[in-house]
């Protein structure tokens, strides 16, 4: 299995270090470095001419002068709660970020582990739910961001999209929150949610599922926004861009070059959309239902709108005015898609009214 020897015994010792093994070989490595270069030797020599016994003097030496490390002991050795105590000790000394937060908490516990800790994490102020959201987005295979998504480690790709939009655009289909076109003021998500949510027939079952409301099945983890949510990506992908080749301006992926897979571009696509159900008056019924509705709103769109290089040098993606700006060019030629946008418009920041 790969496991070395030393790895081996230490699950066989009386004590599991969870955490802290570099404090407790620096304390270790300094006292031995004061012992090797004599610090100590007047006083073991006087030890040893009192009559005690070598072994015994070198011993009261280290209690002596070793540094004293305060020691957190665990209930139990169990995963989650070892697990929990990493966490929540560790982001009270210095915050982890929320990408490897999510990472050590989603993908180190079962489900059952999970359980019996969740309750504990959030108490301690850890966004359980919305990290094991993002997490099985992140790496779920039929999922169109699976491994494009920062996990919080060494070996992310500067190439993959930010733990926190990813959550962003999660919850405007979960929470059906945050479905704001930039430069409006709708929240269209909302605005579904609260008058065609409970006649959609994917929640039509929340009674069978003991759910007290239609919204708190559909919002649940695995309830039915994550199916739609990876259905709708899937759709949207496979119709404005393209997985082959990264050069080009609609690939799925690189979000620093792409034109659609940014923070930006997902939000407006994503709230854009419920802005369509919402003046179609439509709830969704079922995922079929949901294909033939992105059909509908994608309906005369050419796939050549983020194909095309927006010659953004030099323009700040993020701000305001630029924001305000792709949303409302979006939203105009969605509605009337007869010609596709000026280039230079996507870098004219739209001025606040």
């Amino acid at each position: 299995l790969g496991f070395k020897k030393d790895s081996l015994i230490s699950f066989i010792l009386p004590v599991s270090l969870v955490d802290g093994q570099h404090r407790l070989l620096g304390a270790i490595g300094e006292i031995n470095t004061r012992l090797e270069t004599g610090e100590f030797d007047d006083e073991l020599s006087l030890s040893l001419n009192n009559g005690t016994d070598a072994t015994m003097a070198n011993t009261e030496i280290l209690k002596k002068h070793t540094r004293v490390l305060p020691v957190s002991l665990l209930m139990s050795d169990s995963p989650s709660e070892q697990v929990f105590q990493f966490v929540v000790i560790n982001q009270k000394a210095t915050p982890i970020e929320r990408s490897l937060l999510g990472t050590i908490v989603s993908t180190t516990l079962t489900n059952d582990e999970m359980e019996v800790v969740s309750q504990r994490l959030m108490d301690s102020g850890i966004k359980l739910e919305e990290a094991r959201a993002i997490t099985w987005i992140a790496k779920n295979p039929v999922s169109p961001f699976s491994n494009l998504v920062e996990r919080g480690v060494n070996s992310d790709s500067k190439d993959m999209l930010q733990w926190s939009v990813m959550g962003k655009i999660i919850n405007i289909f979960k929470e059906l929150r945050g479905g704001i076109l930039f430069g409006e003021r709708n929240d269209y998500a909302k605005i579904w949610q609260e008058k065609y949510l409970s006649t959609s027939g994917v929640v039509s079952e929340f009674d069978d599922n003991v759910f007290s409301s239609a919204y708190d099945y559909w919002r649940s983890l695995e309830g039915p926004w994550r199916e739609l949510f990876v259905c709708f990506w899937n759709k949207v992908s496979d119709k404005l861009a393209q997985r082959e080749n990264k050069d080009r301006k609609n690939f799925w992926g690189a979000p620093r070059e792409s034109n659609i897979f940014n923070k930006i571009s997902l939000m407006i696509l994503s709230s854009d959309f419920f802005q369509f159900l919402v003046e179609t008056r439509t709830g969704i019924d079922s995922k079929e239902h949901l294909k033939s509705l992105v059909d509908e709103w994608l309906q005369d769109i050419k796939p050549a709108y983020f194909d095309r290089d927006w010659e953004l040098s030099g323009v700040k993606k993020d701000s305001k005015g630029i924001r305000d700006r792709w949303a409302q060019l979006w939203s105009d030629y969605r509605k009337n898609p007869s010609a596709l946008p000026q280039i230079r418009m996507y870098r004219n920041p739209k001025k606040t009214d």
